[in-house]
Formats: structure tokens, C-alpha cells, sequence
């Protein structure tokens, strides 16, 4: 069987979440953007499912969270980001669920401004 490729595996992801929620949309592109873990054969060995190059490629979200709960050797950055990945792509934030815009956008602004990214936008 021909090797799998870091290309492969985008685009499969890619065409996986295409029709998904935004959620794993989002999880799938952070994860994508950081490339860390899609270059480490043991995560996805262990969380994604591709059989072929060309083929769709499936996160298995909780095997990618015991995947985490074991603590594989990571920088403590590269461990933020993938747990957060698990987190919206698993729906592991129940008190985001079923947000409406406005509040999702409030959110979004504070956590922004948390980050010394923006301001927080006041509205009213």
C-alpha cells in the first residue's frame, strides 16, 4: 500500500469535516494550522483512521482523548492546542452548546481579549 502523506491526511480531513458542524470544522483546521500532531505517527496511528491515500480521514475523537489523557511527550503548548482540538472537535464544552450568535460572538471577544489579541467589545 502506498504511504500516506501529510497531504493525504489534510486533504482527507478536510473532505471529512466538509459537511460537519463547525465545531469540527474549527478542531479540524487548529489541527491542521499546528501540524505538530499530524506529523506524529503515534496520534494518528492511534486517533485517525485513513486506509489509503486519497481516501477521507477520520478523527475518532475519543481515542484522540485517551490519546491525550495518556501524556505523550509534548511541549506544554503543543499539549494546549491539543487539547483544545479534542475539546471542540469532541464537543467537550457543554456550555457553549446551542449559544446563540450574539452570545457565541460575546464569547469569542472575551476570549480574544484574554489572549491579548483584542479588546473586549462592550455592546449596548
Amino acid at each position: 500500500m502506498a504511504e500516506i502523506t501529510l497531504e493525504d491526511r489534510i486533504t482527507g480531513l478536510r473532505g471529512w469535516v466538509r459537511e460537519h458542524d463547525a465545531h469540527e470544522r474549527a478542531a479540524v483546521e487548529l489541527l491542521i494550522w499546528h501540524d505538530f500532531w499530524l506529523r506524529r505517527a503515534d496520534f494518528t496511528e492511534a486517533c485517525i483512521l485513513q486506509l489509503a491515500p486519497g481516501l477521507v480521514a477520520i478523527i475518532d475523537w475519543d481515542k484522540a482523548r485517551r490519546f491525550y489523557d495518556a501524556a505523550p511527550l509534548a511541549s506544554s503548548s503543543e499539549r494546549k492546542i491539543l487539547d483544545l482540538v479534542i475539546a471542540l472537535g469532541g464537543r467537550e464544552y457543554p456550555w457553549l452548546a446551542g449559544m446563540g450568535r450574539a452570545h457565541a460572538r460575546a464569547i469569542a471577544n472575551a476570549v480574544t481579549a484574554a489572549l491579548g489579541l483584542g479588546e473586549v467589545i462592550a455592546s449596548g
